[in-house]
């Protein structure tokens, strides 16, 4: 606190004293009770606060009023506050408040190794039709201030945020902020706030991009390298090469140069597929496949058909429930090539589940039998408890008889639906090399002797 001389010209002493604070936003009165009780304290003060040069002066009777009640909380007064100068009020800053992390830089960091994994970035930027994806918190004006000599205390203008609804995003007034107007993946460029349905990967997909996902179509310039993953719900285009990654697609996928992959690695793609080429690749498609050159080594599964005419069909197990249409199948050296047409092969997994849970319950048939057995072949001396073990028993047995039956239904149900295209047909142009397997439906034929084509292969409903 600082004191301001405030004393009687006509004393050498004051008998009160008062004192501004260091900011000038308050004064202060210390006196003793005999001092506060004069009739006069109240001109006496006023008196010195116009001689310090106080400008915001008090109402008379108000400071009359506070002495008396101050005196009646405790005797004497020190630092008794008296007057208060008008404090600012600061301006509040308008903000945006994003709903996720969709632009922090930097990679993803496990916890407990303190690793960077360099596929995973931090952020997403990915949203779905609707969201919320910004608020805009307004400013709210300031009010400049005075101290208790009249001098204002200017306060700044609070500070705006420039952003504006770019493509596919609009104004909320009820969430007061902006939403995005379909599914895909946001972007801020200068103040314009937009949402992408196509997201471009310049320079393919590696350390510098991380794993991509997006909701909506991507275009990848340039390679996508091994053991990334890229996720879209639309078509995928890639203009390099697939390398050893994870790809799920919901639209086509394109690979312009080809698939050089890993079968460890898995290609999910609702649509059609189209590459120049296919190597050591896993695909399961819903659509149709066209390879333009090769398809080698790789397991695939499709609903559609896979068509590559120009180059070799070599090696790996591969369904296509619409059929084939293939150049050369097979090579030198026996190399076992499965084409198995005519069969669903997402039925697979509910006739695999079936068998599983069909071996489960004849393990325990076979102990329920054994322990059955056992209590028969005593069962002149078995007890009471002895004997609801057994009932127990002969019931469970019935029980798990009776849900083997069903499985051995939903089973053969499930191949009946699977094998139900027995119009689809393999058809080769060129050579078809010994080790080749041909399947259709329940039917199939093992290619023992070379064989030159064109030849197609069909099951004859006629017979």
């Amino acid at each position: 606190m600082v004191e301001i001389a405030a004393k009687s010209q006509e004393e050498t002493k004051s008998d009160f004293e008062l004192n501004v604070s260091q900011n000038k936003m308050r004064v202060t009165l210390s006196c003793s009770d005999t001092v506060a009780a004069r009739n006069s304290i109240a001109a006496e003060i006023m008196d010195q606060l116009k001689k310090i040069g106080i400008k915001l002066l008090p109402d008379i009777e108000q400071l009359k009023g506070l002495i008396d009640d101050a005196r009646k909380e405790s005797e004497g007064l020190e630092e008794f506050l008296i007057l208060e100068g008008e404090p600012p009020v600061m301006p509040v800053d308008a903000r945006i408040e994003w709903t996720g992390d969709y632009f922090t830089e930097g990679y993803y960091v496990d916890p407990e190794t303190g690793l960077i994994d360099f596929r995973q970035k931090i952020c997403d930027p990915c949203v779905e039709e609707g969201k919320l994806i910004v608020i805009v918190h307004e400013s709210q004006p300031g009010r400049d201030g005075r101290d208790v000599y009249g001098n204002v205390i200017k306060v700044g203008r609070a500070k705006s945020v420039n952003l504006r609804g770019g493509t596919n995003v609009v104004w909320s007034a009820a969430d007061k902020g902006f939403r995005a107007k379909i599914a895909g993946r946001v972007k801020l460029i200068g103040s314009a706030l937009s949402v992408d349905n196509v997201l471009r990967v310049q320079n393919g997909v590696g350390t510098h991009s991380g794993n991509i996902n997006h909701n909506g179509q991507v275009t990848i310039d340039g390679d996508v390298e091994n053991e990334f993953k890229v996720e879209a719900t639309g078509d995928i285009e890639i203009k390099g090469v697939l390398l050893g990654a994870d790809i799920t697609c919901g639209g086509n996928l394109v690979v312009v140069d080809g698939i050089n992959g890993n079968t460890s690695r898995k290609i999910k793609v609702k649509g059609d597929v189209l590459a120049r080429y296919i190597l050591n690749a896993s695909i399961e498609c819903e659509g149709s496949i066209v390879a333009n050159k090769e398809i080698f080594h790789s397991n695939i599964r499709v609903c559609g058909e896979i068509t590559c005419t120009e180059g070799r069909f070599v090696g790996g197990e591969v369904y296509a429930a619409k059929g084939f249409t293939l150049g050369e199948v097979g090579g030198d050296g026996y190399i076992k090539t499965v084409l198995v047409a005519g069969i669903d092969y997402t039925k697979l997994a509910g006739i695999k589940e079936c068998e599983q849970g069909t071996e489960q319950l004849k393990g325990i048939l076979k102990q329920l039998t054994a322990a059955s057995a056992k209590l028969k072949a005593n069962q002149l001396i078995l007890n009471n408890a002895q004997k609801e073990v057994l009932t127990e028993i002969t019931f469970k047995i019935q029980e798990a008889e009776e849900q083997l039956g069903s499985l051995e239904e939903e089973k053969q149900q499930i191949h009946k639906e699977m094998i139900a295209d027995r119009c689809a047909k393999i058809e080769i142009h060129g050579v078809v090399h010994p080790g080749v397997v041909l399947r259709i439906g329940d039917c199939q034929h093992v290619v023992n002797e070379p064989l030159r084509g064109p030849l197609t292969a069909y099951i004859d409903n006629a017979t």
